[in-house]
């Protein structure tokens, strides 16, 4: 008797692998978008706890006057010389002036000014500015024509030194933006009657940023 032959073996079919998904790209730039926010947000911080400067320090440190004169019309001409002094404190912090402007006035009447140059300063640095204003033939209010003859019989004026800078902080590979600084210095008390520094006494000026 011949076997009956065997039933056929079933092949069980082999799943298919699922074809991979490629990257959103939609999500790719919500991603990359999400980063360069987060590294634009940290580098702000690190710019502001880097950059975030002490004041700075500024004083006159001597102050004197040459062919001082008023004449009758109330027209004043004076050579002012002073030696201004900015002090940087901090550690690692320069101090880049673009331009820097150094007036000087009686009661708030400007009667000279001069442009210094572009300079830079270092961390815990003294720079000495030694600078003369010169007042050639400048119109005064008649009050302030007054006040000064006056003050010019005593020996001694009462004038004001006014400072105006474009600064930027850096650290490291850090740049801050410029700002405005503005000093003022006031009274400068000076002689008239001598070009001797004796007895100047130094004034410490107010700073604002």
């Amino acid at each position: 008797m011949v076997p009956p032959n065997p039933p056929p073996r079933r092949t069980q079919p082999h799943p298919q692998a699922l074809p991979a998904r490629g990257l959103n790209p939609v999500l790719c730039i919500i991603v990359a978008l999400i980063l360069l926010g987060l590294l634009v947000g940290l580098a702000i911080l690190i710019t502001y706890l880097t950059l975030r400067p002490k004041r700075l320090v500024y004083t006159v440190e001597a102050a004197s006057v040459q062919d001082f004169a008023i004449a009758k019309d109330d027209h004043i001409s004076a050579k002012f010389d002073y030696v201004i002094k900015s002090y940087n404190p901090e550690k690692h912090v320069s101090v880049k002036y673009h331009s820097m402007r150094i007036s000087t006035a009686h009661h708030n009447q400007s009667v000279a000014h001069k442009e210094i140059p572009a300079f830079k300063q270092h961390p815990k640095n003294d720079t000495r500015i030694e600078t003369q204003l010169v007042s050639h033939n400048v119109a005064l209010s008649k009050f302030n024509a007054k006040d000064l003859r006056a003050e010019t019989t005593k020996g001694v004026i009462e004038m004001e030194v006014y400072i105006t800078a474009r600064v930027s902080y850096k650290t490291w590979i850090l740049r801050s933006r410029r700002r405005t600084l503005k000093a003022v210095c006031t009274p400068v008390m000076i002689n008239v009657t001598s070009n001797s520094l004796n007895g100047f006494q130094r004034v410490l000026c107010r700073t604002r940023l």
